[in-house]
């Protein structure tokens, strides 16, 4: 018989909205191990399951959810999940039967999992978008050494997630997967089937002998607002890939794959100035010749994106990351994130490779005086190809990547007369190699990657030499990276180093070193939020789930200092948070923060350093029980300026889930400043007195899992009115009053919209018809309008007004 090895713990739960980055793990946990078939007289050897083979002829079986065929029947079922969120590591309330077992194509993965019929909560989403309701999750790691895997989530209902994982807990949802899952309400509860084909997976090569892999598992149960798992690998232990329990499989060596994406687009623009229909047609190819080996290329692609960005107004120097959301980029753009600061933990990624750059705005030519509307300025450029190779080769892995943009015809004026301006497209290269070992436990990993960036006005090459280390028992985890650029011939050099320490379950330490200088340039293609700094941050974060009024409380306490090449406090901060998960799953944030006396210098633009005053910041977020169809939260925030003066901020997010098929989803965010300072010009500061609104609604109607009608609309206004004007003071220090007499009025006014209406049609895994209307606006400064004139403004004069379909095809094995 086979014996359960001991339970450890489950994983993640959902938690706010305040802490959606949290929420990605729990999806991520379930799935992928999904081919596996536990006989009745495997045992462990080792501590590794001998998991049953079929073979494909044997096999009838419909992916409908239901365990109602023979084949299932023939497993013996294993029940030995914990509660992990809350960590308590008790034995799950209701029983979770799993079933796992596996033939030449794939792995199989059935759950049924025991619950009160009436306590069941089905919503339907589209893909990879985490909510409340019912769920498992399965991740697997197919080279068995704790170096990189994929999960899968399949929700009640039968909408899906899925995604990467690296060492030890970097989830992403950013690749998808041709895979097939569903669910069925069941007279005890509810079950899951799912199919995971060998064949998207990356894998070392066996030649047809004996393989070990990892999975996890795990389950959550929306009206507890409860995750259980199996393994034991609750959050808030350090470790999780590396410790996945072990499975043993014979004789799998999938075929080679060979995938063809056809794809047609045309998009109708309503009569713009200067706007175009067009319409478009290519291709993806995806080869896998071997199981660690695949060769990907693009022709002619249309990288139109049938999901808008957030709508953000910034006017800071500092640059705003956006994630990247095209599928040729996404498959297998884990081996270029060297890094967990790659990822963004914790903010903007500090990166190499930010494949967003291709495909963006084309250089300015450098002309003077010829000017660009800001529609022009930022129109994308069109790619001509892109090709990636990505594989594995015993303890080495590596990836090429390969782009070449079209040249963009620039439209503008010079000297105030219409000039055209026919601008180069560059030419992007990257080259990965990673080497890991993990013989003895732990993990020891050495990079190397470099990247260029070609065009005739300039070339941009990085460098950089990335290490990581684990120690055997978990508690210590160090990532670090060497970094250098040579922008033009202007070379650059930096680094950062980052060490997690966990002693026990629940308590974190992390300290992050860095030092970049101030010629270290990334941003060609990568992305690099400041140079010159020398900075250390240290953050401890304690979660205790023994407590008798709270099912767990989250605290977080972090100390931030960081100083320029002049010696001089350019980013500090003192750091205390709080996250209270009451018994009726209600959520509250709250937190207190202060800021010492900086510099300013950045902001300026190089025309000088200031002073920035000492701060406070403080506020809380409430947010109610998450699996009922009504769910609200609200927020208070207060922060004080720069100069003189605050900004006081309020939230409000609606939540209505009426049924399994509708929902609407609204936020409102709501802001206050008297003393909001905007660098002008040279050494020229204002402070004005400003008002914002930021509004946001989706709403979502699914006739099935697979097809999708979805409304999104956002609006930024804001009306700022000045108060004062300043100086930097030649040779630096505190700002200066202007006294100069005032001619013009610098009061102005945003109103930038984007609303989309969409419908998706899942025909096929990763196939996808797109019906999608999209229109923009970002009106002209007009301060002396009311919020609603400008609203009304935005919804009827658009700059962007287009309607798209797009069908794009899977075909291949």
């Amino acid at each position: 018989m086979v014996e359960n090895v001991a339970p450890r713990s489950p994983q993640f739960r959902a938690t706010s909205t305040k802490n959606l980055n949290l929420r990605l793990p729990i999806a991520a946990i379930a799935l992928c191990c999904t081919g596996i078939a536990l006989a009745a007289d495997a045992t462990p050897e080792d501590g590794v399951h001998i998991l049953q083979k079929f073979d494909d002829s044997e096999i009838d079986l419909r992916i409908d959810g239901r365990l109602d065929e023979a084949i299932w029947s023939r497993i013996t079922p294993l029940d030995d999940m914990v509660l992990i969120e809350p960590d308590t590591l008790e034995a799950g309330e209701y029983r979770t039967l799993r079933h796992l077992f596996y033939t030449d194509k794939g792995l199989y993965v059935g759950v049924i999992a025991e619950q009160p019929v009436d306590s069941l909560i089905a919503r339907l989403s589209s893909r990879d978008k985490f909510i409340a309701r019912d769920d498992f999750s399965f991740t697997l790691d197919p080279g068995g050494q704790g170096l990189y895997g994929y999960w899968f989530g399949l929700n009640l209902g039968d909408s899906i997630e899925d995604g990467t994982v690296l060492p030890e807990r970097q989830f992403s949802n950013q690749w998808d997967g041709p895979w097939r899952g569903a669910t069925a309400e069941i007279e005890n509860g509810w079950s899951g089937e799912m199919f995971l084909p060998w064949s998207m997976m990356t894998m070392p090569d066996s030649h047809g002998g004996t393989r070990q892999m990892g999975y996890y598992i795990s389950r959550y149960v929306a009206e507890k607002n409860e995750r259980w798992a199996y393994p034991s690998l609750p959050p808030t232990r350090s470790v999780f890939l590396s410790e996945l329990q072990k499975i043993q499989l014979e004789g799998i060596d999938p075929k080679q794959q060979f995938t063809f994406y056809p794809f047609a687009a045309i998009t109708w623009d309503n009569e713009l100035p200067g706007a175009e229909d067009s319409y478009k047609a290519g291709f993806d190819v995806f080869w896998r010749p071997t199981t660690n080996l695949q060769l990907t290329a693009t022709v002619n692609p249309d990288f139109g994106n049938v999901e808008s960005d957030n709508v953000v107004v910034n006017f800071s120097s500092f640059e705003v990351f956006f994630p990247e959301k095209r599928a040729f980029f996404l498959e297998g753009y884990e081996i270029f994130q060297a890094t967990p600061r790659a990822r963004g933990r914790d903010g903007p990624p500090t990166t190499l490779v930010n494949t967003r750059r291709i495909g963006s705005a084309p250089r300015d030519p450098g002309i003077t005086d010829f000017e660009l509307s800001d529609l022009e300025a930022n129109q994308p450029s069109e790619l001509i190809g892109a090709a990636k190779v990505t594989g594995q080769q015993g303890k080495l892995r590596y990836g090429f990547l390969g782009a070449f943009e079209d040249d963009t015809v620039l439209d503008g004026e010079l000297n105030d007369q219409p000039f055209s301006v026919l601008q180069d497209g560059r030419q992007f290269g990257v080259a990965r190699l990673l080497y890991e070992d993990t013989d003895g436990g732990g993990r020891r990993a050495i990079g190397l990657m470099s990247t260029l960036t070609a065009h005739p006005q300039e070339d941009a090459t990085t460098h950089g030499m990335d290490f990581h280390y684990l120690t055997q028992n978990g508690k210590i985890n160090v990532d670090g990276q060497m970094l250098a650029s040579d922008v033009g011939g202007t070379k650059g050099y930096g680094g950062f180093v980052d060490t997690t320490f966990t002693p026990r379950r629940g308590v974190r330490h992390e300290l992050q070193l860095e030092y970049f200088d101030d010629r270290l340039d990334l941003n060609d293609l990568g992305f690099l939020r400041r140079n010159d700094v020398l900075g250390a941050e240290y953050q401890m974060r304690v979660t205790r789930s023994d407590l008798e009024n709270f099912r767990e409380r989250r605290r977080t306490y972090k100390v931030v200092h960081r100083y320029n090449g002049d010696n001089r406090l350019v980013n500090a901060g003192y750091f205390f948070e709080q996250d209270l998960f009451f018994k009726n799953n209600h959520f509250l944030f709250a937190k207190l923060n202060y800021f010492p006396k900086r510099w300013d210098d950045v902001d300026s633009e190089g025309n000088g350093s200031f002073r920035v005053r000492g701060r406070w910041d403080t506020g809380f977020f409430y947010e109610t029980d998450s699996s009922r169809k009504l769910q609200f939260g609200t927020g208070a925030f207060y922060r004080q300026e720069d100069m003189s003066g605050a900004i006081r901020e309020l939230e409000l997010s609606l939540n209505w889930r009426p049924s399994d098929r509708f929902s609407v989803e609204f936020f409102v965010n709501y802001q206050t400043r008297d003393g909001w300072l905007i660098h002008r010009s040279g050494r020229d500061f204002t402070s004005f007195e400003a008002e914002f609104w930021r509004p946001r609604i989706n709403a979502d109607f699914f006739l099935t899992a697979r097809q999708q009608f979805r409304l999104t609309m956002q609006w930024a206004g804001l009306k700022a009115f000045e108060n004062s004007r300043w100086q930097v003071p030649v040779g630096d220090g505190s700002l200066i009053p202007d006294t100069q007499p005032i001619t013009k009025s610098r009061d102005f006014s945003v109103s930038r919209m984007t609303f989309q209406a969409r419908y998706r049609w899942e025909i096929a895994p990763l196939s996808d018809l797109f019906v999608v209307y999209t229109r923009g606006a970002d009106i002209s400064s007009t301060p002396d309008q009311s919020f609603q004139r400008n609203f009304r403004d935005a919804l009827t004069r658009p700059i962007v007004d287009v309607f798209v379909v797009k069908l794009r095809y899977r075909l291949g094995n």
